[in-house]
């Protein structure tokens, strides 16, 4: 590996450490969060389209989801136009995405095609054993397990598809000539192209799909399909599902850097990257403020004062407000999520989290979680969820 690439990837591996570091304070907090397969659309008929998919994998992914990567980050489209949502449902359709959203659920085994209930347990933080489960149906508490995994947990399942698109000031191609000869390491050219570059922008539209399950989809499921014994019938039948799995269009939104200029003492590699991450971010927060369900839950680190991890990556401004939810187990052992109050950002406490703001001018960095003042309830505890209400 030589020097320029080592430098390159230590850079972007140390960039994102230091991302994740505030969030492994709160590791042992238990909550069920949504999961999420995030990719881009590819442009192969568009000079360095390579590239674009390269930094694109760069990017962390989100933490405050579980990652229900498939393997495949990048797809392309035949054309090209302001709205693909249709483009994206297609390819859904034709892939049967669903059905793989649901095998990954469920640890399928390709080659025996076997389910099992481990990543459900894992998310859910169930505790139940695998006799447990296999008696799923025999008993209360079983259902309510069952239930509980398509109701909190396979249910909100994404899958985010970004259009990843930039633009130069310099001359036509020149940034992405730049960003080639950063990929094929060339420090010469590298530095001949960025002095050609006045600045650029990264442009990203994000369309939100939503895996579709819900009881009866469940039911079904789990009569014809679930096994963890090995059985070829029901493999095969497994396979030529192409009706009962689907993912719905939920929303898109676009989000665009301010422009960004290069200089001999920043990595363009690592800042494309910091670029490119925090248009997504932002993409998502917008999707969060637009469609509830898609809303992340965050929990409450300390209670005096009232702070949480969550902070400007997530658009939290003093003009929101956020639900505190208790975690309850029901009679029939289900768990459910009920407010008891409701809390607002205190203003100039506002945590700046987003990627890599380290380097920023003006981050205060004495604050290292965004603070609180309740608004109504009472008897909140640390561990206690917060929900962006509006």
């Amino acid at each position: 590996m030589g020097f320029l690439r080592l430098f390159l990837f230590l850079a972007v591996v140390f960039a994102c450490k230091t991302y994740m570091l505030a969030q492994n304070s709160e590791e042992n907090i238990l909550y069920e969060r949504s999961s999420l397969h995030s990719m881009m659309i590819g442009h192969k008929n568009q000079k360095f389209s390579e590239i674009v998919e390269q930094v694109f994998k760069s990017v962390p992914f989100p933490e405050r989801f579980n990652d229900h990567n498939l393997g495949v980050k990048s797809v392309d489209f035949a054309e090209t136009s302001s709205d693909l949502s249709s483009h994206v449902d297609l390819f859904c359709k034709k892939v049967n995405l669903g059905q793989k959203m649901v095998a990954k659920w469920f640890n399928r085994n390709k080659s025996t095609g076997t389910f099992d209930m481990e990543l459900v347990k894992e998310r859910g933080f169930y505790n139940a054993s695998q006799a447990d489960i296999k008696l799923a149906r025999a008993s209360l508490r079983g259902e309510a397990l069952l239930k509980d995994a398509g109701e909190n947990l396979i249910s909100s399942t994404y899958l985010l598809m970004n259009d990843v698109t930039y633009q130069s000031k310099g001359t036509s191609g020149s940034f992405l000539k730049m960003m080639a000869n950063v990929y094929s390491f060339s420090p010469k050219k590298l530095q001949e192209n960025m002095q050609a570059i006045g600045g650029f922008k990264v442009q990203i539209r994000s369309y939100l799909f939503k895996l579709v399950w819900n009881d009866s989809i469940a039911n079904e499921f789990y009569r014809k399909y679930y096994t963890e014994q090995e059985d070829k019938e029901k493999s095969q039948l497994f396979m030529n599902e192409k009706e009962l799995f689907s993912m719905e269009y939920i929303g898109c939104t676009t989000s665009e850097s301010s422009e960004q200029h290069f200089s001999k003492s920043k990595e363009p590699a690592v800042l494309l990257t910091k670029v490119l991450t925090r248009a997504i971010d932002q993409n998502i927060a917008q999707l969060q403020h637009d469609h509830a369900p898609f809303r992340i839950k965050a929990p409450l680190i300390s209670t005096e004062p009232l702070q949480a991890y969550i902070g400007l990556k997530e658009d939290v401004s003093t003009s929101r407000q956020y639900e505190v939810l208790e975690r309850v187990q029901n009679e029939d052992g289900s768990i459910s999520y009920e407010r008891i109050g409701i809390i607002k950002p205190v203003a100039g406490r506002i945590w700046d989290n987003r990627y890599m703001s380290y380097e920023d001018e003006g981050v205060d960095k004495e604050v290292k979680a965004t603070e609180f003042e309740k608004v109504s309830g009472k008897d909140f505890y640390t561990g206690m969820l917060i929900r962006e209400i509006k």
